[in-house]
């Protein structure tokens, strides 16, 4: 890991009318980590994400990604930084096969000069992931499993430095999940970033070495997974002892 982060937020805030959704969160994220981002419904996981990836202009507080300010930059400017993030809900262009979906993708980014460049690189994509089968599908032809896979096709396409997974482990058995765990593995081995958006203790204990942990828009708790797992503002507040203890046993 680098000395210097890769991504960095200064007191970053974030107020809809009299709701603060975000308050005053700071944290740094170097390269090559995984970390798990947790919090009960509502604690602001999506608005943060929101604002580090351009969706959401912040109220208040700075971005810094790869040394440079991007407060309130668009999302295809930061795209083109290599800081990209997935959907919890997959919405891939209903009328375009699978490989299109992952070149438009690696357009969007800047990753390909051309379509038939950005084409290659989706071919690329998906077979590392293994969905080449389903290159020429649309995606109404494919499973959940497979438009999870085709959504972190589009993402290594953009050759990503950091990437954020929002629920990517929704609707899919224990075995997918095993699946897409060790594809993520991977990805980070390689050095980019990934913050993982999720609530199955399975997926943050096997996967995630540090935690963060948001309640009510603030920071709660940052640190190992195993340490905040067990700090007993972040039972109290998300776990529960029934949480704790289900983290516990996926150790």
């Amino acid at each position: 890991m680098s000395e210097a982060p890769l991504l960095r937020l200064e007191n970053l805030s974030k107020r809809f009318g009299g709701l603060k959704a975000v308050s005053d969160v700071s944290l740094s994220f170097g390269e090559g980590e995984i970390v798990g981002l947790i919090g009960s419904n509502g604690a602001g996981k999506t608005t943060l994400v929101n604002l580090v990836t351009g969706h959401l202009k912040p109220t208040a507080g700075r971005v810094t990604f790869a040394g440079r300010d991007v407060t309130g930059a668009p999302p295809y400017r930061l795209a083109r930084l290599g800081l990209l993030r997935t959907f919890q809900v997959v919405q891939p262009f209903a009328q375009l096969p699978a490989r299109d979906n992952v070149a438009a993708a690696a357009l969007f980014a800047g990753a390909a000069g051309d379509m038939a460049a950005a084409r290659r690189a989706a071919d690329a994509a998906l077979e590392r992931l293994g969905i080449a089968h389903v290159a020429d599908r649309l995606p109404t032809q494919v499973t959940l499993a497979e438009r999870k896979r085709l959504e972190l096709a589009k993402s290594l396409a953009a050759k990503p430095k950091m990437l954020f997974l929002d629920e990517v482990n929704a609707g899919l058995n224990s075995a997918e999940i095993d699946g897409v765990l060790d594809m993520i593995r991977s990805i980070a081995a390689e050095g980019v970033t990934i913050v993982v958006i999720e609530h199955l203790m399975k997926v943050v204990r096997g996967l995630c070495t540090r935690l963060v942990v948001l309640h009510q828009g603030a920071l709660l708790a940052d640190g190992p997974t195993d340490a905040v797992a067990r700090d007993p503002k972040v039972v109290d507040a998300y776990l529960g002892k029934r949480g704790a203890a289900m983290l516990e046993a996926a150790r």
